[in-house]
């Protein structure tokens, strides 16, 4: 990968220390990881995508933002994002984001009224709707239940944090070395850190509480664009189905030939379908 121009900073925001890194100029993208990766999952995006200016924390509970050992809420998490558009001066931002990443960026969407441009999900689990075919999460992916109960899933992978990071990487990619050797070991020392299996678990944590805190929301519409794309060897239509089912200006679809690392496996393909999807927005304002 090219080299790539980032300031990494922390700020104090709803009463925890987030690490973020920032890079580009331009309109602000606000960018939610999944588990069990950080900001470096969005560096193919800060490479590709010219004119904008991301803003990539790793959220409450990763690498090297603070773990507190409650408070994983969507809405909290959201207020995280929403107080460091504030310490970054962003009074207007689209929303990106991936897998677990993507509940809180749903919240977000929602609780930034006019402030949120757009939402941008990529192969997320949508919890709490309610939709002609609509399937839960916990049934396709056989892991959300178990990191839920964290005790368990903490005794089965601690001190196993290569071995399981290594299958996890390549069980749910349709290319299994999409995810670098490199990117591997970085994840599997990040998970190794004091305190970061424990406190990145509670975004699994409490998934039926989520999934009633999101259904509220989704009681109304976004007023937004929102696109949601997911891999067809992993989420398939959901992703852009809950897409519809939250806004009337909904896009997206499946992407062939590829699993739930999009960002890894289909950089080039999800690259420029988000650069057209932002440039539409601004070109319609």
């Amino acid at each position: 990968m090219a080299n790539i121009e980032m300031t990494s900073k922390r700020a104090l925001v709803n009463g925890v220390v987030l690490h973020y890194v920032t890079s580009g100029s331009g309109p602000v993208v606000l960018c939610l990881h999944g588990w069990p990766q950080n900001h470096r999952e969005f560096l193919p995006i800060f490479e590709s995508i010219p004119g904008y200016r991301f803003v990539a924390p790793d959220l409450r509970g990763y690498a090297d933002s603070d773990k507190p050992y409650a408070d994983y809420m969507p809405a909290t998490i959201a207020q995280d994002l929403l107080e460091l558009a504030d310490a970054e001066k962003a009074e207007r931002f689209h929303i990106l984001s991936h897998d677990l990443g993507g509940p809180p960026s749903v919240a977000l969407a929602y609780m930034a009224g006019h402030r949120a441009l757009s939402l941008a999900t990529i192969e997320t689990p949508f919890f709490g709707l309610d939709y002609p075919g609509y399937v839960d999460p916990r049934v396709p992916y056989w892991h959300l239940a178990m990191h839920a109960n964290m005790d368990v899933a903490r005794f089965l992978i601690e001190g196993r944090e290569e071995q399981y990071l290594r299958h996890f990487f390549r069980d749910f990619a349709y290319n299994p070395d999409a995810i670098s050797e490199d990117e591997v070991q970085r994840y599997v020392t990040q998970m190794r850190q004091p305190g970061n299996l424990r406190a990145s678990l509670n975004h699994y944590a409490f998934i039926p509480e989520k999934a009633a805190q999101l259904a509220e929301f989704a009681r109304t519409k976004l007023p937004i664009p929102v696109m949601g794309w997911g891999g067809r060897g992993s989420f398939g239509s959901h992703c852009f189905d809950s897409a519809r089912a939250l806004s009337d200006r909904a896009e997206g679809g499946v992407i062939e030939e590829c699993g739930h690392w999009v960002f890894e496996e289909k950089a080039d393909f999800i690259c420029e379908q988000l650069d057209r999807f932002w440039h539409r927005i601004a070109g319609a304002r």
